[in-house]
C-alpha cells in the first residue's frame, strides 16, 4: 500500500514527527487495514489520534480492538471508554474478553500471551496489528533483559516490525519517549484512563518504572532514545545472525530432524546458536543453563541411551542419532491409550485417536492427502485396530518370515516411544495382524480384495 508522495513531512514539531514515524512504518508494512490494540492509555490513545488524521489521505481502513482481561474492577469503564473515543473519530472497535485460567502463573505473562491471542484472531493476511510501544517501554525491556542475563534476543528487546499471525505487528512510537506523548496529549487535548496497576512496584516492570527509570532520566535525559537507538542496532545484528542460521540449519537436518552427530561436529557459539535457531521452530529459547544441559544429556550421553528433557510443553528425545521434539500432553494420551481399539465399518470414514481411517472396496483414497494398503480381505470380514501387543507376529508381503511386532519395528526404526501406541489391524477370529498403518500390509496391492485408507 504505498502511500500518497504529498504525504511527507520535514520533521518540525513533535506532531509531524510523530506522523512521520507512522508513514514510515506503514510504508514498510504495505497493508490496507490495520487493528489498533486499543486499551485507553496514554501511548494507545496517542497512537489513535495520529492515525485517526492520516487514514483518509493515507489511504488506509483503521479499526481498534480493546482486550478485556477482567483483571481490574475498571475494565469495564475502560472497555466503555474507548467504544466512546472511537464512536467519535467513526472507528469500528470491538471488545475481546479473555480469562486467565492458570492463577499460579506469572499474571503478566498470562495477560500477554492472551492479549496477542485474542487480538491474532482478528487479523487477516491484509492487516497489519499496531500497538503503542514506546521509548521508555523500550528502556524498561532492556533492564529486565539485563536483569535475566539475556543474549542478543532478549537485548533487542521490543522490535519495531515483526511477523505475526500471517500478518506483521507494528510498533512505530519506539522512538518517541513518554514524556513526548504526554507532550503531544496535552497539545490535544486528549483523554486518556490511568491503570492503577502500574503503580504496585510489586512487579519489576513497574519497581522500574516508578524508581530506576526517573533517576536515570534525570542523570541522562535522552537515554530512552539512546536506549532505542541501541535496540535497532542489535536488531539488525539479530537479524543478520538469523539470515546466516538460516542458511547453515539445513545442512544439520535429516528427514527435517536435527542430526546431533552433525550438531557434535560444530564449535561453539556456532553449535548453540544453530540449537537455538532449530529450537526457535517450536517456540522455545532455552537458557544457557538449558544448552547446557542439552550438550550433556544428548550429544555425551551414550549412544544407546534414551535420553529425555521436558521444557515446557515439549519432550525432547533422541532416537537414531536425531533430536525429536513431542508435544508432552499428546505423549500422555498415547501412554495411557487403551490396548484396543474400535471396530472397522465398510465405507465409512471413522476417527479414532488422531488417525482418520476408511475400508473401502474401492482402491481410491478419500482424498490427495491419504494413504492405502491393500488388504487381501473381501468387505464382510471383521476388522478391529489394536494397539499396544508388540508380541503378536506379523508377516508383510514379501517377506519369508513372521516376527513379532516389536522386531519389525526395529527394523522399521520406529523410535520406542511411539511402539506402544502404534495402530495395527487385526482380522478374523484369529486375531492375525493384516496391516501397518504407514508400514506395510500382508498382502501385495495385487491380492487386494479390498482396501485400507488412511490419514494421521
Amino acid at each position: 500500500m504505498p502511500l500518497s508522495p504529498e504525504f511527507h513531512f520535514t520533521p518540525q514539531s513533535l506532531q509531524q514527527r510523530l506522523q512521520q514515524a507512522v508513514l514510515t512504518a506503514l510504508n514498510a508494512a504495505a497493508k490496507p487495514r490495520l487493528l489498533l490494540a486499543l486499551s485507553g492509555g496514554l501511548d494507545s490513545m496517542v497512537l489513535l489520534h495520529v492515525l485517526a488524521g492520516l487514514r483518509e489521505t493515507a489511504g488506509f481502513v483503521l479499526s481498534a480492538a480493546y482486550v478485556h482481561h477482567g483483571l481490574q474492577k475498571q475494565a469495564d469503564e475502560w472497555a466503555a471508554f474507548c467504544q466512546v473515543q472511537t464512536a467519535v473519530l467513526k472507528i469500528d472497535f470491538q471488545v475481546c474478553h479473555v480469562e486467565l485460567t492458570e492463577p499460579g502463573r506469572n499474571i503478566e505473562q498470562q495477560a500477554r500471551t492472551l492479549r496477542y491471542q485474542a487480538l491474532a484472531a482478528l487479523l487477516d493476511a491484509d492487516t497489519a496489528l499496531l500497538t503503542a510501544h514506546h521509548a521508555d517501554d523500550q528502556l524498561e525491556t532492556i533492564l529486565l533483559a539485563l536483569k535475566r542475563g539475556s543474549g542478543l534476543t532478549g537485548l533487542s528487546a521490543i522490535a519495531a516490525q515483526k511477523p505475526f499471525a500471517g500478518t506483521v505487528l507494528l510498533r512505530p512510537l519506539l522512538a518517541f519517549s513518554r514524556a513526548e506523548l504526554e507532550q503531544y496529549a496535552s497539545e490535544m487535548q486528549l483523554s486518556y484512563v490511568s491503570d492503577p496497576s502500574n503503580h504496585d512496584d510489586s512487579f519489576d516492570r513497574n519497581f522500574l518504572r516508578q524508581h530506576v527509570l526517573p533517576l536515570l532520566q534525570q542523570r541522562f535525559p535522552a537515554i530512552s532514545q539512546t536506549t532505542a537507538r541501541s535496540c535497532q542496532l542489535l536488531q539488525q545484528s539479530l537479524d543478520y545472525q538469523r539470515q546466516q542460521l538460516a542458511v547453515e540449519l539445513p545442512a544439520l537436518l535429516r528427514q527435517q530432524q536435527l542430526d546431533l552427530a552433525r550438531l557434535a561436529e560444530r564449535r561453539e557459539p556456532q553449535r548453540t546458536l544453530l540449537l537455538r535457531s532449530f529450537l526457535r521452530r517450536y517456540d522455545l529459547a532455552p537458557s544457557a543453563e538449558q544448552c547446557r544441559e542439552f550438550v550433556q544429556v544428548f550429544l555425551e550421553s551414550a549412544p544407546d541411551a534414551q535420553p529425555l528433557l521436558q521444557w515446557g510443553d515439549w519432550q525432547l528425545r533422541r532416537f537414531n542419532g536425531l533430536l525429536y521434539l513431542l508435544d508432552a500432553s499428546e505423549q500422555l494420551g498415547l501412554n495411557t491409550a487403551p490396548a484396543s481399539g474400535i471396530r472397522l465399518l465398510p465405507e465409512q470414514q471413522q476417527q479414532w485417536q488422531h488417525w482418520q481411517f476408511c475400508w473401502s472396496l474401492s482402491a481410491q483414497a478419500p482424498a490427495a492427502d491419504w494413504s492405502s494398503l491393500p488388504l487381501a480381505l473381501d468387505i464382510s470380514s471383521q476388522l478391529e485396530i489394536r494397539t499396544g501387543q508388540l508380541n503378536q507376529r506379523f508377516k508383510p508381503a514379501g517377506t519369508s518370515h513372521s516376527k513379532a511386532l516389536k522386531d519389525w519395528c526395529k527394523l522399521w526404526e520406529v523410535p520406542p516411544w511411539r511402539r506402544g501406541s502404534m495402530p495395527f489391524i487385526i482380522a478374523g477370529q484369529q486375531k492375525q495382524i493384516v496391516a501397518v498403518p504407514e508400514f506395510a500390509s500382508h498382502c501385495s496391492a495385487a491380492e487386494a480384495q479390498s482396501w485400507l485408507h488412511y490419514k494421521k
